[in-house]
């Protein structure tokens, strides 16, 4: 959070807070104290004022801002500061230099919350997909590709199965294990295609058992798929992902040529080259026909 924003965003929502909400705090202490189940209940505000408008607005937008702040707030000492920032007649507690130390201290703290909170959530979720990969196996439709996704059949297909060099074509749904989708190719109306070497190592894995035509769900472990990294905002760390896949085209990979294979064929080709040249087309057709004529020559004896 860059907190020379924070600090200039907080002074527009304590003005709002105390144009709106002021009148609700009471002139002196003890009274409210006495009762102590008294509840202040706030006065909504006239929005169909303009001032009060955009006053609301602007104190959403701050509201939204404090509420992502992961580490505890005093917003009595919040409110406190702004109303010594804007009223000439109080006094400011803390000289600026002190209150822009005060802030980085905020973001680290915050910082070191964040890593602590995603290190929590990282746990919880590999034991999840323990948990669901372990109930799956009692499932007897549920199958399990070589390098371990699990997957059902929901529609058979009959085409051919791709190869790693192979390019596919395929309809699909993304989502996390509780539910939030994060991609969807059937929304878009528009299948991805895609080398299979090309994606996620779950992805490469499933694909090849499929055959054309097949549509599959797919439970793919995080260490087949994005790992401890993830793809914030969207993957969290060691999220298992859930795929409803349809392989819908094979386009089988056209097998290399190998040239030393075509190479004894290449040679007659060659001879032939030269056969614009009569005499010398004839030469070689001489040659090739010597063999066969040693037989009469190894007659001439019996003519004695």
């Amino acid at each position: 959070m860059n907190f020379s924003r924070l600090s200039c965003a907080v002074l527009p929502l304590c003005s709002v807070l105390v144009a709106c909400g002021g009148a609700q705090k009471p002139a002196v202490g003890p009274a409210p104290a006495a009762d102590t189940t008294a509840v202040a209940v706030p006065v909504k505000p006239d929005l169909d004022n303009p001032t009060n408008r955009y006053s609301y607005a602007l104190g959403m937008d701050l509201g939204k801002a404090i509420a992502n702040v992961n580490v505890p707030l005093n917003l009595d000492v919040l409110m406190g500061a702004i109303q010594d920032q804007v009223d000439s007649a109080r006094p400011v507690l803390m000289a600026d230099t002190v209150a822009e130390s005060a802030l980085q201290d905020l973001l680290l703290q915050m910082q070191k919350q964040k890593e602590a909170d995603e290190k929590v959530a990282a746990q919880k979720a590999l034991e999840e997909q323990t948990k669901i990969l372990a109930e799956n196996a009692k499932d007897s439709t549920v199958k399990v590709t070589p390098k371990g996704v699990q997957y059902k059949v929901l529609k058979d297909g009959e085409g051919i199965s791709p190869k790693q060099g192979d390019r596919v074509q395929v309809h699909y749904v993304g989502s996390l294990l509780d539910g939030t989708e994060f991609d969807n190719s059937v929304k878009r109306g528009e299948p991805l295609e895609f080398p299979v070497n090309a994606v996620i190592e779950g992805w490469q894995d499933l694909l090849q058992v499929m055959k054309e035509g097949m549509k599959v769900k797919a439970w793919i472990p995080s260490g087949l798929a994005y790992g401890e990294a993830g793809v914030p905002p969207m993957i969290p760390a060691n999220a298992m992902l859930v795929f409803e896949v349809e392989l819908l085209k094979v386009y089988a990979e056209v097998p290399a040529i190998d040239s030393t294979a075509i190479a004894p064929a290449a040679e007659p080709a060659k001879a032939t080259a030269p056969a614009a040249e009569p005499a010398k087309a004839a030469e070689p057709a001489k040659a090739e026909t010597k063999p066969a004529e040693k037989k009469p020559a190894e007659t001439k004896p019996a003519k004695k």
